[in-house]
């Protein structure tokens, strides 16, 4: 060949791969794409753009308005033979708005409520970060205060105490993201004596982004067994006097915890840690007896998708619903109870 163009997203790793062939195989062809101003730098690639580069590069017309008119009449030449060959037409509904939510059982959702609990009627800030739990910014939870980048909530917690002492500032950071860059927040807590709380929702994985293992899950990338790193001794060698590791599926334990935490001068750290609902199979559900008031109390406070009302009646799905409890802890009446599958 002669030419070739590369359109791609992203670092320009083919275009310079072919750019490599060439030179070290001495072939005698030519390579458009970033480099040549062929290709976008930045930004998607869409179907438009891509078309118009493809078309210059074999010496063809660029998409016009005209081609676009060709293809809308096309599209409707072919419904109207549709509509000729069916009798009726069912025109597809308007799908239903899901807003982003935390999973139905994530440990996450617990631990939010447990911390809102502890701090309801007093002053707090809480500093978000770069995960699944940025969904907690969503309400009915509405625990999240500042999200910027992947460790960033523990330094402006730190940051947030100077501005006001009275106020208790939490900063939420996962497990994965605490090895990735929270580390060096801590030391720097610490070392500048700020007073906070760090929250760590260890669910034992990278879960927004493929559930990747890090350096607290025991394995590496290549599915070797290798030690594991301890968080909570990582936090006392960082020199935090003060770290309670809790399951936040108990929430009268968890609740302690924070209060015992928010009582205490200086850096502490709560390590809430519960399996990501993806790594664990349930073996329980929960279901609504009849001492349900209707109340609602369990969808108002906590949001699990789990949890509904059809026919003015609050149901638990239970293809959905992985037993964690958390509705179940929160009833007033006890009307919901575990059952084992």
């Amino acid at each position: 060949m002669e030419e070739v163009l590369v359109v791609e997203e992203l670092f320009p790793y083919l275009e310079e791969e072919l750019l490599k062939l060439a030179g070290k195989e001495h072939l005698k062809y030519s390579v458009l794409g970033k480099h040549t101003g062929n290709s976008p730098l930045a930004g998607e690639n869409t179907a438009e753009d891509t078309a118009a580069r493809i078309a210059e590069f074999l010496g063809e017309k660029k998409p016009d308005e005209k081609h676009k008119e060709e293809i809308e009449d096309l599209t409707n030449q072919i419904k109207g033979q549709l509509r000729g060959a069916e009798s009726e037409i069912i025109e597809r509904p308007d799908l239903p708005v899901r807003p982003p939510v935390l999973c139905a059982g994530c440990p996450h959702r617990a631990s939010f409520y447990a911390v809102k609990t502890a701090m309801k009627g007093k002053k707090a800030n809480f500093s978000g970060d770069i995960g699944c739990y940025t969904l907690g910014n969503a309400m009915p939870l509405d625990m999240v205060d500042t999200c910027l980048c992947m460790g960033a909530g523990i330094t402006m917690a730190q940051g947030l105490h100077w501005t006001d002492p009275e106020v208790v500032n939490f900063a939420f950071v996962g497990d994965s993201t605490f090895f990735a860059s929270g580390m060096t927040g801590v030391a720097n807590a610490v070392y500048n004596e700020a007073d906070m709380i760090l929250v760590v929702l260890d669910n034992s994985t990278t879960a927004m982004t493929g559930h990747q293992p890090h350096p607290g899950t025991g394995i590496n990338m290549m599915g070797d067994v290798v030690n594991k790193i301890n968080i909570e001794a990582v936090l006392k060698g960082l020199g935090v006097k003060k770290v309670i590791t809790v399951d936040p599926l108990n929430l009268d334990e968890t609740v302690k915890a924070v209060n015992k935490c928010a009582k205490t001068k200086g850096v502490k750290a709560i390590i809430m840690k519960s399996p990501c609902i993806a790594l664990s199979k349930p073996t329980e559900k929960c279901v609504i007896n009849d001492s349900c008031i209707k109340c609602k109390k369990c969808i108002r406070e906590i949001g699990c998708p789990a949890i509904s009302v059809i026919d003015e009646k609050v149901v638990i799905d239970a293809s959905m619903c992985t037993g964690c409890g958390l509705c179940a802890a929160i009833c007033p009446k006890s009307a919901i109870v575990k059952e084992v599958r």
